[in-house]
């Protein structure tokens, strides 16, 4: 890992993700952190704070005009992509999201979760014009109309989620416990997380006429127990990956995201140590929970056979799942898969033996569950 910090990565103002946030969010996690900005982050922080306070009055017509229509909606059999960071869930959303049955996040909504319907159009506009075509942390097609997860909505309407891991990493192992696996989380913090998901899963669909939500997050793998607590009837898609290549993957993400999203400097040990830690306690709190989900709302895939032979893995997943009629959907989720015949994934040097020997004892138990192979 090789975490690079330069001035232009504090320049990345108009598409930074908590832009979107609610004056109320930023200052109770600017407060939980206490503050701890680095000097160098210091502009982008006032410019944000500038940005959210200027917000705010869309942010209040928003709730006030639309906010008793949204909570009339009823999710019913909402479907939500999981799996680790770079396992290849944001292909999977992006391919299932061509189905014209299913209503999900953009970039746009995700960035401004508060005030979408009111100015929404404004900032499409203002995206279009400023993201780059592909994403930094790989040659994954980027833009606001785009999949985006919806944990960074979240992240902007209340102050449980992980993206604030994100923005203050030194904090990150910590905000990791509270808002993935719940770890010592009390009743009111999981109480938040699920009302704020719940109603922006709500206000997704409110504004797409009541079509069936596809929602993708890999902070969900950790949380099956409570999502299903939320929705009995919520179907999971999980897709999983070769260890290895998920931590060497995981590296060059956080690489590429800390600098221009984090208000803090990190050590790469650091990083590494939290992607072996967060990655078992991910994966053990998902292996018990999916116990709880009935086998007609679970579908799991490898990366490799998704990526193989994409449309039988989906065929099984509409199948196993009801999604809806596969042969009239097969026709648009070509039409991603064509697209994406020449993607060039990112190149990866080795992983260093102390490195591989963590991964191999502390992730054991999952290369036994999904019957990956170890290098000695």
């Amino acid at each position: 890992m090789n975490i690079k910090y330069s001035l232009k990565n504090h320049l990345n103002l108009t598409t930074h993700t908590a832009l979107g946030m609610s004056l109320t969010v930023w200052i109770k996690i600017l407060a939980k952190n206490k503050f701890a900005i680095d000097l160098s982050a210091l502009p982008k922080v006032l410019f944000m704070t500038g940005n959210i306070i200027t917000n705010s009055p869309f942010q209040l017509y928003e709730a006030l005009k639309y906010n008793k229509r949204i909570n009339r909606i009823k999710i019913e059999r909402p479907v939500f992509i999981i799996g680790h960071p770079r396992s290849g869930t944001t292909y999977l959303q992006y391919v299932l999201s061509k189905d014209p049955n299913f209503c999900f996040c953009t970039t746009n909504e995700a960035l401004i979760p508060n005030a979408f319907l009111s100015i929404g159009g404004f900032t499409r506009r203002i995206l279009k014009m400023a993201m780059p075509p592909t994403r930094p942390q790989d040659n994954v097609k980027s833009g606001a109309d785009k999949p985006k997860e919806e944990e960074f909505a979240i992240g902007s309407m209340c102050n449980v989620s992980m993206v604030h891991g994100y923005y203050f990493p030194k904090h990150i192992f910590e905000i990791f416990n509270e808002t993935v696996v719940f770890e010592k989380s009390d009743a009111s913090t999981l109480s938040t997380w699920k009302k704020h998901l719940d109603f922006f899963a709500k206000k997704i669909t409110y504004k797409y006429n009541g079509k069936r939500i596809l929602l993708k997050s890999p902070a969900n793998t950790g949380r099956v127990k409570e999502i299903l607590e939320l929705y009995p009837d919520a179907c999971f898609i999980h897709i999983h990956r070769h260890p290895y290549e998920v931590y060497q993957s995981t590296e060059k993400l956080y690489e590429k995201i800390l600098p221009l999203l984090g208000f803090q400097k990190v050590e790469n040990e650091f990083m590494k140590e939290f992607i072996i830690t967060s990655y078992e306690k991910l994966y053990k709190k998902y292996l018990v929970d999916k116990l709880l989900i009935p086998t007609n709302q679970l579908v799991e895939m490898s990366y490799v056979d998704f990526v193989s032979s994409p449309l039988k893995q989906l065929e099984k997943a509409y199948s196993q799942l009801n999604l809806g009629d596969f042969e009239k959907a097969k026709s648009y989720l070509k039409e991603e898969i064509k697209e994406v015949e020449n993607y060039q994934k990112n190149s990866y040097l080795g992983i260093d033996e102390l490195t591989k020997q963590k991964i191999n004892n502390k992730w054991s138990f999952f290369f036994d569950t999904y019957g990956y192979q170890k290098n000695s």
